[in-house]
């Protein structure tokens, strides 16, 4: 008998289907205001990082990460992202110098239904610490300037404070108002200054510890309403400032 060989048209049609379908675990078959988006934008002081993630669904509610396929087409300010697995999301990520555009467009092509997702990321204005410098040395027991330039008045500015090291030994903090170490840190006036009390901040370790300020201006981004709810666009501009307290 003789073999059955496909035709060209029939193999036109293959390589066509072949292109519009995915995986599990990819956008090819999830419709369009099924997927949420979730796009950071970060000026570190040294350089700027945006990145944009995909899920299927309310990622509220369950993980159910998402991976580009062939037929849809991505770019942040016009060049294509990096790929990078990550243990619960799959990252779309770029880093550009800190002294280029502070708008970032990201413009999600889907070649298969013609749907066109475009949204702008505005970073906050950049800012500088005066006080504490880098590696100071402070005593938990003196009130604690933290001064920077330019204010933002009118705006708001979060100060967090983290222990790289230490367990808990040694930042704890016992006034209220001044929770540092809780996630997103204590949101202040953005005037270029702000005094911590003497003995909020306390350290029970017995060694010398090193722990980090992080300043941040936030804004969050219009949501593009044809995704799924769920996502958010945000950017972020932060300044780190290790400091040291001695035992």
């Amino acid at each position: 008998m003789r073999a059955w060989r496909p035709t060209p048209a029939a193999l036109a049609l293959a390589l066509v289907a072949s292109a519009c379908s995915g995986s599990d675990g990819d956008t090819c078959e999830v419709l369009t205001e099924e997927i949420s988006a979730v796009a950071l934008v970060v000026d570190s002081g040294w350089d700027v990082r945006a990145s944009i993630d995909f899920e299927a669904g309310d990622r509220r509610k369950r993980n159910a990460p998402l991976r580009l396929c062939d037929s849809d087409r991505l770019t942040i300010n016009g060049q294509a992202p990096d790929e990078i697995v990550k243990a619960d999301r799959v990252e779309y990520a770029m880093a550009l110098p800190a002294d280029g555009s502070r708008t970032f467009d990201f413009v999600l092509d889907r070649q298969s239904d013609g749907d066109r997702i475009a949204f702008s990321v505005e970073l906050p204005p950049a800012f500088e610490v005066l006080t504490p410098e880098d590696d100071a040395i402070i005593d938990v027991t003196q009130d604690q300037v933290l001064a920077w330039e330019p204010a933002n008045p009118g705006g708001t500015l979060r100060v967090e404070l983290d222990e790289p090291i230490g367990a808990g030994e040694c930042l704890l903090t016992t006034t209220e108002g001044h929770a540092y170490e809780a996630a997103g840190g204590v949101t202040i006036d953005d005037d270029g200054g702000w005094t911590i009390p003497a003995g909020a901040i306390v350290s029970m370790s017995p060694d010398d510890c090193t722990l980090t300020y992080t300043l941040s201006r936030v804004l969050l981004a219009p949501y593009p309403s044809v995704l799924q709810a769920s996502g958010r666009l945000e950017a972020r501009t932060e300044r780190y400032v290790d400091v040291v307290v001695l035992r």
